[in-house]
């Protein structure tokens, strides 16, 4: 039950996003959430480290970035930079070009290793939606902070507790944070109903 309102909380949060920006990130999170302004050049205004917002990767395995074009068809380009504070003389390295043929969901694997890129790095990876709409051309941009490395486990020995006291306590607390996560869940799921209404008026 948890994991079907987690599930619709992503969603949701996706689903408003897509009628805020014409470029709506599903996953990882961005470096400016829902409040940058993806016409900013680089990053859509998200310049500088977000510490809550940095995912790791491994670099022996492929890592989905999934991305939602809202509007015409173009291509989403995909590069790096490896200051960590980005500004337009930081040097962008190639990633990836992917054709996008309609507004969709797009799962784009990125091959770190493939870049030359190691375990320990910190990079900013940016994704640029080249697209145009009416016969007008836009570009729209959004930057990710990745750190490479090891990905940990959702579980370890260290969350354990053999002590019958401390596993009742546990129970207690995932029930209560159940509750409240369910509460959180159906509020974002209508607050994307909200913004399905608003997107329907405003494009």
């Amino acid at each position: 039950m948890v994991k079907i309102f987690a599930s619709a909380a992503v969603t949701a949060f996706a689903l408003v996003q897509s009628a805020c920006a014409h470029m709506a990130v599903i996953s990882p999170p961005p470096r400016s959430g829902i409040i940058g302004n993806e016409l900013l050049k680089p990053c859509g205004g998200g310049n500088q480290v977000v510490d809550r917002n940095i995912t790791t990767f491994a670099v022996d395995s492929t890592s989905n970035f999934v991305l939602r074009p809202s509007h015409g068809t173009g291509n989403l380009i995909f590069n790096y930079f490896t200051d960590l504070d980005v500004t337009n003389s930081s040097k962008a390295y190639p990633l990836d070009d992917v054709p996008i043929s309609k507004p969709d969901t797009y799962t784009v694997p990125i091959d770190f290793a493939k870049a030359g890129l190691k375990d320990g790095q910190h990079i900013v990876v940016q994704a640029i939606y080249n697209g145009t709409d009416d016969g007008e051309t836009e570009q729209y941009y959004v930057c990710f902070d990745v750190k490479l490395g090891e990905v940990e486990s959702a579980g370890s020995d260290s969350e354990n507790h053999s002590d019958s006291e401390d596993e009742l306590d546990s129970v207690e607390s995932t029930k209560s944070g159940s509750i409240k996560s369910a509460s959180v869940s159906a509020k974002a799921v209508l607050g994307a109903a909200a913004g399905l209404a608003i997107a329907a008026f405003a494009f």
